[in-house]
């Protein structure tokens, strides 16, 4: 049996989705909305809501939003840097190194990402400071796999920002 939540999610995001490509944008809205009152950490419910305010021309609004949502990113990104700096002390060097890419996967333009370039470099030149194959690196993390699938909708997002405000 599938889980509710999962069900849930499902549902949500093909009625919005069916809701935007027939132009109903403040149905759309609504949903996003009601979802994001029950569940406030759904990056899914932000990006539609985003799509929705865009075909309602309120670009100001999905640029807050857009904000946000890399806040939301950065904050559980840093996780994976707490757990390679765990993984380092323990001398778990592979396992570090896994953490700290994961980070960069997720936050590419992180301010802290130079520092953890550096990290990384050291780290590789250690004996034992290698990594299992990209494969590997994140199988069996649903956290990772489920940020990394939304990253390409933010970052397609973000670069029609980009555009908009040039």
């Amino acid at each position: 049996m599938e889980d509710k939540s999962l069900n849930d999610q499902r549902e949500f995001l093909l009625r919005a989705r069916n809701c935007l490509d027939r132009g109903l944008y403040q149905t759309a809205r609504e949903l996003a909305e009601t979802r994001l009152d029950l569940l406030p950490g759904d990056l899914e419910a932000r990006i539609i809501l985003c799509e929705a305010l865009w075909g309602m021309g309120m670009d100001e609004e999905v640029q807050e939003i857009m904000r946000e949502i890399e806040e939301i990113i950065q904050g559980y990104s840093e996780i994976y840097i707490r757990m390679g700096k765990i993984c380092e002390k323990r001398g778990l060097l592979p396992e570090a190194i896994l953490y700290y890419q994961r980070f960069i996967d997720l936050t590419p333009l992180s301010p802290m990402r130079s520092d953890i370039d550096q990290r990384l470099a050291s780290l590789r030149e250690k004996p034992g400071g290698s990594t299992r194959s990209k494969e590997e690196k994140t199988s069996g993390d649903p956290v990772t796999e489920h940020l990394l699938n939304v990253l390409p909708t933010l970052k397609k997002w973000l670069d029609n920002l980009d555009r908009l405000k040039r």
